[in-house]
């Protein structure tokens, strides 16, 4: 019993943690239609379009240029488009439980943005430009297919504070790496390999 309650922390204290820092508190209207958000664009800070069966992201989000909170968790969509870089002011974007394969460079665009979360995607690479987040705190990978991060990410050494990559098939050598990429951020990763 002590076994199993020592494992269950283990796995939900990361998790904790990145709700933790999540920066989600929020005081306003949540949308989750986009239809009703878009007759008052200019007062929508947080959109919640989870659980919707979306295979893309409706194109009338970028016109939400006040949005600070996007919740597009477990859907089907397949693609972030380049138009996410519009999304100037915001601070919290989950895109996980979907099935993205590429992250654009205009993600590199959001610099007000505190918390990425895309975990369980197809996400096999991140663009350089992922090193201008220059506010970012908390990034979550878990799940993916990603081995390695750009050295750009680097860049974020003093504002990352937290990076799960989880359930990810990786070599010592390559938590190594990222580790001295990023040596003052609390980094989860499952067991390494002696692989290549």
């Amino acid at each position: 019993m002590l076994k199993k309650l020592t494992t269950l922390l283990f796995l939900i204290i990361p998790v904790l943690a990145i709700y933790a820092q999540r920066d989600i508190p929020f005081d306003g209207t949540v949308y989750t239609d986009i239809e009703k958000a878009l007759k008052e664009p200019e007062k929508v800070r947080f959109l919640d379009l989870s659980k919707q069966k979306l295979k893309e992201i409706p194109a009338g989000v970028f016109e939400l240029t006040n949005l600070e909170y996007l919740v597009l968790f477990k859907n089907k969509i397949t693609v972030i488009p380049p138009e996410i870089g519009t999304l100037k002011k915001l601070r919290v974007m989950d895109i996980s439980r979907n099935k993205i394969e590429v992250v654009p460079p205009e993600i590199g665009e959001l610099t007000e943005l505190r918390t990425l979360i895309l975990n369980q995607n197809l996400i096999a690479a991140l663009p350089p430009e992922i090193g201008n987040l220059k506010n970012l705190k908390s990034l979550d990978l878990w799940g993916n297919e990603i081995d390695e991060l750009p050295v750009e990410i680097s860049k974020l050494q003093e504002t990352l504070e937290y990076l799960d990559l989880r359930v990810i098939y990786m070599s010592f050598e390559k938590q190594e790496a990222i580790i001295n990429l990023l040596p003052e951020t609390d980094i989860y990763f499952s067991n390494g390999c002696n692989c290549n």
